[in-house]
């Protein structure tokens, strides 16, 4: 009879062990899931896109932490988003990151966490639209 119940205690220490090591588990993976999600919207939750032409404001639209740490980590991530936001004004007519940048089209200002696109700089002319813009 000892052995038997020497059994069953091993049987129940096992069973309360893996139990126990499976919550330590599922709260480290939340608090951990918790704690990176709070940093990550602390590196990069407030950011914006301005979208103007000249000193006329057209749009200012906020960006998501996780959208934020997506474009800024990968540059031509930049390009496609903030195009896309563009797209329902004017299309965007040279590379927005290299060209953008040193025509003043695209103004990363990191402290005030913004990207800045000024329509009147888009390299296509006044109003940046053509006809065949248009027919597409």
């Amino acid at each position: 009879m000892g052995l038997r119940i020497g059994i069953e205690d091993l049987f129940s220490n096992v069973v309360v062990s893996l139990i126990t090591e499976f919550i330590i588990v599922v709260l480290g993976v939340v608090v951990g899931h918790f704690v990176l999600g709070r940093l990550d919207e602390w590196r990069y939750g407030g950011w914006k896109v301005v979208v103007r032409r000249g000193d006329e404001h057209i749009l200012t639209r906020a960006i998501s932490a996780q959208k934020a740490k997506e474009i800024l980590a990968e540059p031509a991530e930049l390009s496609v988003f903030l195009k896309g936001v563009v797209s329902p004004y004017e299309r965007i007519r040279c590379d927005l990151i290299a060209e953008g940048q040193a025509l003043g089209l695209l103004i990363q200002d990191r402290e005030g966490k913004r990207f800045i696109i000024d329509l009147a700089r888009n390299p296509s002319g006044a109003g940046g639209r053509r006809e065949e813009d248009e027919v597409l």
